[in-house]
């Protein structure tokens, strides 16, 4: 046992203290969360020229369709090659492939950048992200935020699922294979970020509009395959896709403007602990697999051929003439209802069936847990079965969407594409599975206890039978703690406020949160809540000078689990 006496004979500095700084730093710096903002910029526009090249194709493009013709390496066989239709065999003609490269090539490649990199690869670099900062960059973008607690706020990613839902309707029904209606399509969601890139601040189209938001979640909870930590990261670091610029240095430097409190920009894995409990979570990956399965199941369901896909196109030249056609052809017959109305209805039936069996699961997945010997944590059972859903989303996508169209490429690289995805997505599931909230608040608590212990000026090493605090385990670290100098709370206090202090300025929590995110830590020390208020006051002033976005604000008098909330002040808009 540690006896408390020894802190009394040494004041020392410690000499591993940057050692453990240099090393945490690393932990969080890898991946593209270390990719400098130079390098971004250079590879967001990049991307965004190339992204606008292809939608002016869609206009105009007098190249392309050679590929598709008879013998290609994208057109069929033979000039005689047909594909069964509605009980019509009808030839593969040659046709522009700017809408097949926009939707069988580069929206799998943003999945793919997503589920394997994590959010931080994808929302750093994404053009449609870029192109609503336009307003930003010239000086003209106002300064409005949506407000905390509004209708908005509350009902974001709901209104994004729907906005997703409204979208592969409109992807079925017309802008799948039309190029000018997919070219008019792309055209007015980029002007739409750039107005909402206008009139509010930061990356509201990103948090709040963006109908792919609910894409990139799924995708990329509770990190991706090789995504960084930044709960790990040392204040005030800029973590994962954090909003950044250059300063008249060329130094990076924090652009977050507090658009939305909690951003997965900051800390995905955060964010995601702190709402995984809410029903529009359940709404996005119990429905979400359902659209998955919909959506291409209506390719055969229209056109009665289930191999449709694998014939390598999906080529009505002009969708909107289609629309009161008949939307089913099943067993030979064609049914009674237009495709304006099939499309909905099949994607509305798939989505609600595999969200009232994802409730179903879900409650038979709590009685047996409840019953277990070892039962899980609610956080933690919820997590394990969203990731069986992500597992199932990303592996139907690509048995059902991408594998198909994939004839252009020999055998073995098909195999091997099909393999891959499978391989890989087994790996993030094994990882997700093991994830929790206790774990994630566990590391995050381990690394800004270390740090705030190689603050006190106290070499530990020899009382440590030669290890250092990088050694030790997170129970032996919180015994070290809780049995500082003197069996006195001061040092125990000074640690807290350290913790909490690197917390708010790293923004990994938020005034509001923390009281419930340090409960375990609070319980550890002996800390009553009354203390982390006051702390929380005490630090106010020193949090804002790194983070002038937020306030704390302390109303007492109200119910103490609710007495601490984030007030984003309102800032005049510029004119």
């Amino acid at each position: 046992m540690i006896s408390p006496d020894f802190f009394r004979l040494s004041k020392r500095v410690n000499p591993l203290k940057l050692k453990s700084e240099a090393s945490e730093a690393q932990v969080e710096y890898s991946m593209f969360a270390k990719m400098s903002e130079r390098m971004a910029r250079l590879i967001r526009w990049g991307l965004t020229i190339g992204w606008l090249v292809l939608i002016v194709s869609l206009f105009y493009d007098p190249i392309s369709a050679q590929w598709t013709a008879p013998g290609q390496i994208f057109g069929a066989a033979t000039a005689t090659d047909c594909f069964q239709f509605q009980g019509d065999c009808r030839l593969l003609t040659a046709y522009p492939i700017g809408a097949r490269i926009f939707w069988g090539m580069v929206l799998p490649l943003v999945i793919v950048t997503l589920f394997i990199f994590g959010h931080e690869a994808w929302r750093r670099i994404c053009p449609l992200s870029f192109l609503s900062q336009i307003p930003r960059a010239l000086g003209w973008q106002q300064r409005r935020v949506i407000p905390e607690g509004s209708w908005l706020e509350r009902q974001a990613l709901t209104v994004q699922f729907g906005l997703l839902f409204v979208g592969l309707n409109l992807r079925l029904l017309l802008v799948n294979s039309d190029q000018l209606l997919l070219g008019i399509f792309l055209v007015l969601t980029i002007l739409s970020a750039i107005t909402i890139g206008f009139l509010f601040d930061g990356k509201t189209w990103c948090n709040y509009f963006c109908p792919m938001a609910p894409v990139h979640l799924i995708y990329s909870e509770p990190s991706g395959l090789l995504g960084s930590k930044a709960h790990t990261a040392t204040p005030p670091s800029i973590t994962q896709s954090m909003c950044r610029t250059l300063d008249a240095d060329g130094r990076e430097k924090s652009a977050c403007v507090a658009c939305k409190v909690g951003c997965i920009d900051i800390d995905a894995e955060g964010s995601y602990w702190d709402s995984i409990r809410l029903p529009d979570r359940k709404l996005l990956y119990y429905a979400y697999l359902g659209l998955v399965i919909g959506f291409y199941s209506y390719f055969g369901l229209y056109s009665g051929n289930w191999k449709l896909l694998s014939a390598g196109v999906w080529h009505e030249p002009n969708q909107a003439a289609t629309l009161l056609s008949p939307g089913f052809f099943i067993a030979g017959q064609a049914l009674a209802i237009p495709k304006l109305l099939a499309v909905p209805l099949t994607l509305t039936v798939a989505s609600g069936t595999t969200y009232a069996v994802g409730l179903w699961v879900e409650h038979r997945c709590k009685l047996y847990n409840s019953s277990a010997r070892y039962p899980l944590s609610a956080e933690q059972l919820q997590s394990r079965i969203f990731a069986v859903i992500v597992f199932l989303a990303f592996n139907l996508l690509f048995l059902m969407g991408v594998r198909p169209t994939l004839g252009y490429f020999p055998l073995l690289v098909q195999n091997m594409i099909g393999w891959g995805a499978i391989v890989a997505s087994s790996l993030w599931l094994v990882k997700a599975w093991n994830r929790s909230a206790q774990r994630y608040a566990r590391e995050r608590d381990v690394n800004l206890l270390r740090r705030q212990l190689n603050k006190l000026n106290i070499d530990f090493s020899q009382f440590l039978e030669g290890r250092s605090l990088e050694e030790l385990k997170p129970d032996e670290l919180y015994t070290l703690a809780q049995f500082l100098p003197n069996f006195t709370q001061d040092y125990q206090l000074q640690i807290y406020r350290g913790m909490l202090q690197d917390s708010l300025t790293q923004r990994s929590v938020t005034a509001a949160s923390s009281l419930k995110a340090f409960q375990t830590l609070r319980q550890k020390f002996n800390i009553s809540d009354e203390a982390h208020q006051l702390i929380l006051e005490q630090l106010e002033p020193i949090v804002q000078q790194s983070n002038p976005e937020f306030t704390t604000v302390i109303r007492r008098g109200g119910h103490s689990d609710s007495a601490t909330t984030v007030v984003r002040p309102n800032q005049p808009d510029r004119r």
